[in-house]
């Protein structure tokens, strides 16, 4: 108002100045109180965004223990040198495996040459039969030529390659690829044309370089628990479900143990419980009321909200089947901090994982009874507050529907309050216009008196 720079000249009362302290008058009355509470409902929404927030973030510690798979990962502790691994579900707790034999390969040594690639393996055209692969050969081919002619026919199974045994020295090598009696190899040559020297036997004084079964292809032999087992290979996976064994040493006895993984479980409850405390940290200051300091938390007056930790803290402490987490490790104290104690889960978990399973993740009881898991419940009640359409967002549309009306007050009120000012500013300059023409006129006779009274 003060930019109308000629109200006040009439009177010298009705200024600009004076409109203006009314209308701040008007607005600590009027808009403050509704500004206000805008900045409340901001800051509830912000606080309510944390709350959904860490309410989301609970869920998921809550969700992870709720699923019978964190139980399936073990441990494996080994005594001996076999390899054993357990894919995650095995419920296998332990057995011994002593191996008798390893499965081998078949390898054949041919009779050494003096070179690779110059001099003909064959006086002529033939075929060698090595297994159920028939490899053609001609009096053109060098023992280079008769690996590749190997490779190029039964490469599927058969390994076929030139070793240099010594100076002016080398062994065509043939091997199957895979392990197992089965895997044998029966070589002859059909035709008889190959060069003698790479059949003629082995003989360690006379003829050391000599053709000769370097290794026989064999089945693993070991026993199971003191059962008798046979495969073909070394590695094993069809013995038991779930668990991978690989045979590494003929006469090696091995005694595996396998345990539930406790410690996945542990940290998963630990993180359930540190979420909790940080949601009901918040939830207390959010809902704070401090008569002697005069603090008070933004949903002080919030039942709702004040709600919330009553409702989650008796889902914690409830019974599930005569059974409640206080006896798994967890401690609500006082102030209504949680706490775990690790060595009474692990306890638990050594001593009987299964009932720790069931009670936790539920499933078929043993008298066949569909029983629910403590954090299935936590999670269906946590799920009642975060789900779509569910506590949270109802309160939230409330605050977004609140915060709409007050905007909408507030416009009301200033269009109003700016309305009044505009019209009162307009009588202002009305009245001291009047006033400033009433003086005007009492000038006037103030000096026709004066003037009159100086005749006399």
């Amino acid at each position: 108002m003060a930019d109308i720079s000629s109200l006040g000249i009439g009177s010298g009362v009705l200024t600009a100045d004076v409109i203006d302290q009314l209308k701040e008058a008007d607005e600590s009355v009027i808009i403050k109180p509704i500004e206000n509470k805008i900045e409340l409902n901001k800051q509830k929404q912000d606080a309510e965004e944390l709350l959904t927030s860490l309410m989301k973030s609970f869920k998921v510690s809550a969700s992870a223990l709720s699923y019978d798979t964190i139980f399936d990962n073990k441990t494996v502790d080994i005594t001996g040198n076999s390899e054993v691994t357990v894919d995650a579900g095995a419920t296998v707790e332990s057995f011994s495996l002593e191996t008798v034999t390893l499965a081998k390969k078949d390898i054949t040594s041919f009779g050494a040459l003096g070179d690779k690639d110059t001099t003909p393996v064959a006086s002529g055209a033939g075929t060698l039969t090595i297994g159920s692969y028939v490899i053609d050969y001609d009096e053109t081919m060098t023992l280079e030529d008769l690996a590749q002619a190997i490779t190029d026919t039964a490469g599927a199974t058969i390994s076929a390659s030139i070793l240099q045994t010594g100076n002016g020295s080398y062994n065509l090598i043939v091997s199957s690829k895979s392990t197992g009696a089965s895997e044998a190899l029966v070589i002859t040559d059909d035709s008889g044309l190959l060069d003698p020297a790479l059949l003629n036997p082995y003989d360690a004084i006379t003829n050391p370089n000599g053709y000769q079964k370097v290794q026989v292809a064999a089945d693993a032999e070991f026993k199971y628990n003191g059962i008798t087992v046979v495969r073909p290979t070394n590695d094993i996976d069809d013995l038991i479900l779930g668990v991978n064994i690989t045979l590494k040493e003929e006469g090696d006895i091995s005694n595996v143990e396998i345990g539930q993984d406790t410690s996945n479980i542990v940290d998963e409850l630990q993180l359930f419980v540190d979420s909790y405390n940080t949601l009901m940290q918040n939830l207390s200051d959010m809902t704070l009321k401090d008569e002697e300091s005069g603090a008070e938390g933004v949903f002080n007056s919030s039942s709702f909200v004040k709600s919330i930790s009553r409702d989650l803290t008796r889902a914690i402490t409830s019974l599930s089947g005569g059974d409640s987490l206080l006896n798994y490790g967890l401690d609500l104290d006082r102030y209504g901090t949680l706490t775990l104690d690790k060595t009474i889960l692990e306890t638990k978990l050594k001593d009987d994982p299964d009932a720790v399973k069931m009670f936790f993740t539920g499933g078929i009881d043993t008298d066949g009874n569909n029983t629910t898991g403590i954090f299935e419940s936590i999670d269906d009640k946590l799920n009642s507050y975060t789900g779509y359409g569910n506590l949270l967002n109802s309160f939230q549309a409330e605050l977004e529907t609140e915060s709409n009306s007050l905007n909408d007050s507030y416009l009301r009120a200033r269009k109003s309050l700016d309305a009044r000012y505009d019209i009162m500013t307009q009588r202002f300059i009305a009245y001291d216009a009047m006033i400033s023409k009433l003086n005007s006129q009492f000038s006037s006779l103030q000096m026709m008196i004066d003037a009159d009274n100086n005749n006399n």
